[in-house]
């Protein structure tokens, strides 16, 4: 015989499952299976200090190299951009890592073997505003490889969804943003915070149905959700979820199948790649904004939730 709680314990991975398996096989990724970086640019065309990689527009104000390699050898080596024709003193350093080097000169670039690597622009710098990428060094002005920026680069960026649907326990928020492939921004969240089973919640058709997936609330927690009042956060589908996989987002009661709020996704999105360029923020201030920050990152080809059921059904 099979205990209640069995049977409860049972029944709950069923519809886990169910959701899972509606999801892998509705979900609208990108047509190609390969991983997506961005808008290509181009390759590194190498001078010298064996100088490789392929290079991407992940948004406006970030790029990806893919592959990268450099001896490291050169004494006075940084990333470096500009918007003259070709590579020349009349440009800037692209700090690698990213930090707050409070005027100081970040370190000179060390040795590289086929590293993925994520450059953020400098402040008020896009894409657009530079014509080239190089692997530079200042002491003897010389260009050990570069790529040129193609004119009117199609560079993925943000998009703007509507806001949550009003439909139960006072939620509402401003229009929800989507960040990168895995990331939302949600302005201006209200929930009261009363209901006793809710969670943000993610899946596929028309509206939210108890065939979803929870989503991790701004601080990482599947707990149940708490009362927002006015609140500015950011959230981040589980696994290797992304937006391509799902048609909406709401906040969804579990125990009551209430839909508190939706919005939909559309199909058409051109988003951002999610290749750790978006980190949310550990709090959920009010009025804060998305953070972003730059990291080696390692990618994979995407495989929407095959990772988290096998560690549901694993544990």
């Amino acid at each position: 015989m099979t205990s209640a709680a069995g049977g409860s314990s049972i029944a709950a991975a069923l519809v886990w499952a169910a959701a899972g398996l509606h999801l892998l096989s509705h979900g609208e990724s990108r047509p190609n299976t390969s991983p997506y970086y961005g808008s290509r640019v181009g390759s590194f065309k190498s001078f010298e200090h064996k100088v490789k990689g392929d290079v991407y527009a992940v948004d406006e104000t970030t790029l990806f190299i893919k592959g990268f390699t450099y001896d490291g050898t050169a004494p006075d080596a940084y990333f470096w951009v500009g918007n003259t024709q070709r590579p020349s003193p009349e440009g800037y350093i692209v700090p690698h890592p990213e930090e707050d080097y409070n005027g100081r000169d970040p370190p000179i670039l060390g040795r590289y073997h086929m590293a993925d690597v994520i450059l953020k622009l400098p402040q008020g710098k896009r894409v657009r505003d530079i014509q080239w990428l190089a692997v530079w060094c200042r002491r003897f002005t010389v260009n050990f490889g570069d790529v040129v920026i193609p004119p009117n680069l199609d560079v993925p960026r943000a998009r703007v969804l509507p806001e949550f649907r009003r439909l139960a326990h006072g939620l509402r928020s401003g229009n929800i943003s989507v960040l990168d492939a895995k990331t939302f921004y949600i302005p201006n969240l209200h929930y009261d915070g009363a209901g006793p089973d809710a969670y943000f919640w993610v899946g596929n058709g028309t509206e939210p149905s108890p065939l979803g997936i929870k989503v991790p609330n701004e601080i990482g927690s599947l707990d149940p959700l708490r009362g927002y009042q006015g609140e500015d956060i950011e959230i981040q589908l589980p696994g290797n979820l992304t937006v391509y996989d799902i048609d909406w987002l709401a906040v969804w009661c579990v125990q009551y199948r209430h839909n508190f709020g939706h919005v939909n996704i559309p199909k058409d999105l051109d988003v951002p790649p999610a290749l750790g360029q978006t980190k949310i923020t550990v709090s959920s201030n009010k009025k804060k904004k998305p953070n972003k920050s730059t990291s080696s990152t390692t990618t994979t080809t995407p495989r929407p939730l095959l990772a988290f059921f096998q560690q549901f059904f694993a544990s």
